[in-house]
């Protein structure tokens, strides 16, 4: 008797084990997913919370330089300035007239990690 309990148990936890719930995954993951596969490349070896967060403060920066519809070229070497901010702290370029109110040359860039 205690080998057919025995054997009923073990039957229904494997049974059990085998049902495990499958991740859903988060709302930053998804979104992380919809980027262009460059930029999943760059950004691949953070939280994809904070990997959002970069790829959107590059956007800003671009859109503050004058090129709110910069091609994925800026993009991309816009998002590895902000990756590494102290290779390339002051830019030099300035979207001049073309920004209202215009913006100095003189100001640097300020770091992510600083914002």
């Amino acid at each position: 008797m205690r080998r057919y309990i025995l054997v009923a148990f073990l039957v229904i936890s494997a049974g059990a084990a085998a049902q495990t719930p499958e991740r859903i995954p988060t709302v930053d993951e998804l979104a992380f997913a919809r980027l262009p596969q460059d930029v999943q490349a760059l950004l691949g070896n953070l939280h994809p919370r904070e990997a959002l967060q970069k790829y959107d403060y590059a956007r800003e920066n671009l859109v503050a330089l004058g090129a709110p519809n910069a091609s994925p070229e800026q993009l991309r070497a816009q998002i590895e300035a902000v990756l590494a901010p102290r290779l390339s702290a002051v830019q030099s370029v300035s979207a001049g007239a073309r920004s209202f109110p215009p913006l100095s040359p003189l100001v640097p860039a300020i770091s992510f990690d600083y914002r």
